[in-house]
C-alpha cells in the first residue's frame, strides 16, 4: 500500500505525541462524563435533524477509534480483534504444511507468524509502514518468517509463491483489478485468501452516506464491499471465488486463478 502524508494525519500523529496522564487530574471522568452526555442531549435536540445525525456519527466515529487505540493498549500493542473473531483461523486453516506465503500488507505481522507457528508455512510479509515492520521484527521471530519493507503497489516480490495472502489490503488501493491481475501473474499461487470489510455491516453505514458523511470505517479507504461487488472485480482479475463467508462485518474468501 502506498504511504500518504496527509495533513490530518500528521495533525493526529503529533496529537497521539502529547502525555494525556496529566489531564486527567484536571478532566476528571466523574465531572467530564455528564458534561459530554448533556452535550450529547443538546446536539440531538438541534431542531434541524439532519445536523443533529451528522454531528452525533462524527462523534460516534471519533469514540470508536479511541476505543480501537485503547483496546491495542489493553492487548499490550496486538489489536484484541486478532483473538476474539479468530479470523486468523480461516487463513491458518487454508494453507498447507511447507507452503511458501507472500503476506501482501502484513502490518504488524500477527497473521503472518500464525502461517508459519500454527500452518506450518514459509512467508514472506511485506508492509510500507516501519512501525509495523519494527513490531514485527521484534516480537515475531522464525527461521521461516522473513518481514521486508515495500511498497507492493509499485512492485511484487519477485518468484512463485503457494499462497497470496491479502488482509484488510484491497480496500486501500485504487486501480485493484489490475493490481490482482498483477499479483497473480508475478507470483502463480495455487489460490488468494482475502479479508475485506463488508458495507452492509451496519445500518449507521448507510446513514452517513445519506448525511454527507464518508460512510466508510477508515478515511483511507477507497471502497467497502458487498459480496456481489466483491465477486465481479476478482472475477475481472481472472479469479474464481470457491468460499466466501461474512462475518464480524467482514468477507473472507479463497479465490483461485482460473
Amino acid at each position: 500500500m502506498t504511504s500518504r502524508l496527509r495533513p490530518g494525519r500528521i495533525v493526529r500523529a503529533a496529537g497521539r505525541r502529547i502525555p494525556r496522564r496529566p489531564f486527567r487530574l484536571v478532566m476528571p471522568v466523574w465531572i467530564w462524563r455528564p458534561l459530554f452526555r448533556f452535550w450529547l442531549s443538546v446536539v440531538r435536540a438541534d431542531p434541524d435533524r439532519g445536523r443533529a445525525v451528522k454531528e452525533l456519527l462524527v462523534t460516534y466515529d471519533d469514540a470508536y477509534r479511541a476505543l480501537d487505540l485503547a483496546a491495542i493498549d489493553y492487548d499490550e500493542g496486538v489489536h484484541p480483534k486478532h483473538r476474539l473473531t479468530r479470523y486468523h483461523d480461516f487463513f491458518v486453516e487454508r494453507v498447507n504444511p511447507g507452503d511458501t506465503v507472500l503476506d501482501i500488507g502484513t502490518g504488524k505481522g500477527e497473521l503472518a507468524h500464525d502461517l508459519v507457528a500454527r500452518g506450518g508455512a514459509s512467508v514472506v510479509g511485506v508492509d510500507h509502514d516501519p512501525s509495523h515492520l519494527a513490531y514485527a521484527r521484534t516480537n515475531f521471530v522464525d527461521e521461516r518468517l522473513e518481514f521486508r519493507d515495500g511498497d507492493v503497489v509499485e512492485g511484487i516480490p519477485p518468484g512463485h509463491f503457494d499462497v497470496v495472502v491479502l488482509s484488510n489490503v484491497l480496500e486501500h488501493l485504487g486501480q485493484r483489478v489490475a493490481f490482482l491481475a498483477r499479483v497473480v501473474e508475478s507470483a502463480t499461487p495455487r489460490c488468494v485468501l482475502l479479508r475485506v470489510p463488508l458495507y452492509e455491516r451496519d445500518w449507521t453505514v448507510p446513514l452517513k452516506a445519506e448525511v454527507g458523511l464518508s460512510p466508510y470505517w477508515d478515511r483511507d479507504h477507497e471502497i467497502e464491499y458487498d459480496e456481489r461487488l466483491f465477486r465481479e472485480e476478482l472475477a475481472a482479475a481472472g479469479l474464481d471465488v470457491p468460499e466466501l463467508v461474512q462475518r464480524w462485518g467482514e468477507i473472507w474468501a479463497v479465490a483461485e486463478p482460473r
